[in-house]
Parts: structure tokens; sequence; C-alpha cells
């Protein structure tokens, strides 16, 4: 009797100490995250100090390491593509993305047909490969006093290209300010900035898929 009574002490005593067991272990939160740098203020139209080789170097491997991706993968990733309606000639596409971005106030400031370089250098012929350079002045100057490394991505660019099987496809580079959403870092772009940056993606979107499709 004596010892079914000390049970329900001795029950006691175990849960005590469990209890204080699991409170002296670390906890495990519900999810990692990096440790965000502090703000860093700074003054507009300004460059960066350069990043080293080195650095640039070990920072892009040590990224790689654990990235299965191939280098067309990683191209194909960072693209935005739509392929133009059968029946459309080459003229007809790049003529209705003219149109279409005067029609959005997007300035169209050049073009490059790289297909006749290469054709003039080897005397062999190229499929059509052309980029396109479109700017909105406004945007592009907001962009600038924020970073000037942006610099490297004017003006806004979009490529028609004719594939093996002669079909046309245009393509840009999509960089999406919605990616942001999840850095740790504090320093985010200004709001203005975020919305006239999603409004010139989609505009270049909107040439792309009238382009496509033939649409004056």
């Amino acid at each position: 009797m004596r010892a079914l009574k000390a049970l329900p002490i001795a029950a006691a005593l175990v849960l005590a100490t469990l209890t204080a067991q699991a409170a002296d272990r670390p906890q495990i939160p519900d999810k990692f995250t990096a440790p965000a740098p502090s703000k860093k203020e700074h003054r507009a139209n300004t460059v960066m100090e350069p990043i080293t080789s080195e650095a640039r170097t070990r920072f892009v491997q040590s990224l790689m390491a654990g990235n299965p991706l191939s280098v067309r993968d990683m191209v194909n990733l960072m693209t935005y593509k739509v392929e133009a309606n059968a029946g459309l000639s080459y003229d007809d596409v790049v003529s209705s993305m003219k149109q279409r971005a005067n029609k959005l106030n997007f300035k169209f400031v050049g073009s490059n047909a790289i297909y006749k370089d290469v054709t003039a250098t080897t005397g062999q012929p190229s499929p059509k490969v052309e980029i396109f350079n479109f700017c909105d002045a406004a945007v592009a100057r907001e962009l600038l006093d924020y970073s000037l490394e942006f610099a490297v991505f004017l003006p806004c660019r979009i490529a028609a290209v004719e594939d093996a099987d002669k079909r046309i496809w245009l393509m840009m580079l999509d960089w999406d300010v919605a990616w942001l959403d999840t850095s740790p870092n504090p320093d985010r772009i200004p709001d203005s900035l975020r919305k006239n940056a999603a409004r010139l993606r989609q505009g270049l979107i909107d040439i792309i898929r009238a382009g496509s499709s033939g649409d004056l």
C-alpha cells in the first residue's frame, strides 16, 4: 500500500524533472531567417564602392555550390518570353512592338541587328537576332537616383529572335520587384519607385504581347 501511495509522488517528481530539462533545451524556431543588416542611408545619384573580382567570385561560387541548375536553366529562369503567332512575319512583329511602345509613351531609342553583323563578318547566313531598346526617361532617372548601378540594365531591351525551326520569339530580362518582398534587408526601394518599376515591367510585357500577336 505504501508503494502505491508513493507512485503519484514519484510521477510528479519525474514530470517536474522532464519539464525542467525541456526548459533548459534550446527551442527550435518554426523557420530560420538570415540576419538582417542595419539600414544604410545613401545620397541620390551616387556610385557604390566597387566589389573586387575575388569577392564577387567567392560569393557567386558559394551560391552555385547548392544550385542544381545549369547555365541554360538559370538564364531561362530570368527570361520572360512569348512566341509570336504563326503566320506573322518578322517585320509584322517588330512593327507591332514599336506601335505599342509609342502608345504606352515608351520611347524607342534604337536597335542592334546582331544577325546582320554575324552575316557580314562570317559570310554565312544567320537566324535573325535583333535587340530593341526602349526607355521611359522619368523612371530611368528615378532608378539611377536610387542606384547608379542600374545603368547596366538601361535602356530596357527586348530581343526578337528566330529559332532553329524558324519560329519568332520575343524575350526580355525579367526582373520583378515582387521578388524583393522576402528579403530581410531593410534597405527597401521607395514605394514610388517600386510602383514605377512594376509599371515599367508591365509596359514591356504589353509591348512583347502586342508584337507576338500582331496587334496594332
